[in-house]
């Protein structure tokens, strides 16, 4: 998929209200993921004022569990040329796991905005602590600042419409997702088989 720009007029620096606009974007994916039975997390890479990097998570449509939205995002950007990685923003509309904020440094992007914490695999506070005790004159990659939360109820919104769809508490998707909104599921009846339906890590 080839970059999308959104007006530079409106995504500036991309920090204080124009974080607003970057989620948006995110949510727009997650919608769409969720009109395909993916579970509702969206990624898009901001850079000098364009979409450099988009996607939803695809667990359920190539059946991989190393398919998040963010490293997906953050893969097609990778592709792109010309962007500035460090005023780059990654936006996405759950908090990223430790996967995605390694592949977020790896990238050398400057920023995470997420819009829903997740308590069960979120790895926001990692990035205040990586740099705790290591000198500053040995070769590390630095984290992205993270913040959040942006867009919150609407990123919540979109999870309740994900279990309501569903209702299936023994679906190991949709038992997790039902924790995100804060709703733990009632306890399943029959155990599910790890080995042919593993639960998700986010």
């Amino acid at each position: 998929m080839s970059a999308h720009d959104i007006s530079t007029a409106e995504v500036i620096d991309l920090g204080g209200a124009h974080d607003e606009i970057g989620m948006e974007a995110a949510l727009d994916i997650a919608r769409a993921g969720l009109t395909r039975g993916e579970l509702p997390i969206g990624a898009v890479v901001v850079a000098d004022g364009r979409i450099v990097g988009r996607a939803h998570t695809e667990e359920v449509t190539q059946r991989r569990l190393l398919v998040h939205a963010e490293l997906l995002a953050l893969e097609e950007a990778d592709r792109a040329d010309g962007w500035d990685r460090r005023r780059a923003t990654l936006y996405t509309t759950l908090e990223p796991c430790l996967m995605c904020l390694g592949a977020a440094a790896t990238a050398m992007v400057g920023r995470i905005v997420w819009a829903l914490k997740s308590d069960s695999d979120g790895a926001g506070r990692l990035a205040t602590e990586w740099s705790d005790g290591r000198s500053a004159d040995l070769p590390h990659p630095h984290l992205p600042a993270v913040t959040g939360p942006v867009a919150e109820d609407a990123a919540r919104d979109l999870f309740r419409a994900y279990v309501d769809a569903r209702g299936d508490s023994c679906d190991p998707f949709v038992r997790w997702a039902a924790t995100i909104i804060g709703e733990p599921p009632e306890p399943m009846s029959t155990p599910p088989d790890p080995a042919s339906d593993p639960t998700p890590s986010r």
